[in-house]
């Protein structure tokens, strides 16, 4: 029983190793590469004009306050879609 064994692990060794050849040799579609650097748009940093912070402290004031700013945020993170008319219409 071990000769069979280990003729069939042979001719299984072969078989692959064959395989493996033949898939090597044969020629492969070569598929262009195209590199894109995330860098090209790159701005360097610039320097911000400082103004005094009562001058700031007074136009924020004007504008209304923190309540505007409150208030612009969480108009942004809200989705400006109505929610669909059927929606829940089997619950009730």
């Amino acid at each position: 029983m071990q000769p069979r064994i280990s003729l069939f692990s042979i001719s299984l060794l072969l078989t692959a190793t064959t395989a493996q050849s033949d898939e090597i040799s044969a020629p492969a579609s070569i598929t262009r590469l195209e590199y894109h650097s995330v860098l090209t748009q790159y701005q360097p940093y610039r320097e911000q004009v400082l103004i005094p912070w009562r001058e700031s402290n007074e136009t924020v004031a004007k504008i209304g306050g923190w309540r505007v700013y409150a208030k612009e945020a969480r108009q942004a993170s809200v989705p400006q879609t109505q929610p669909d008319a059927s929606h829940g219409a089997a619950h009730e």
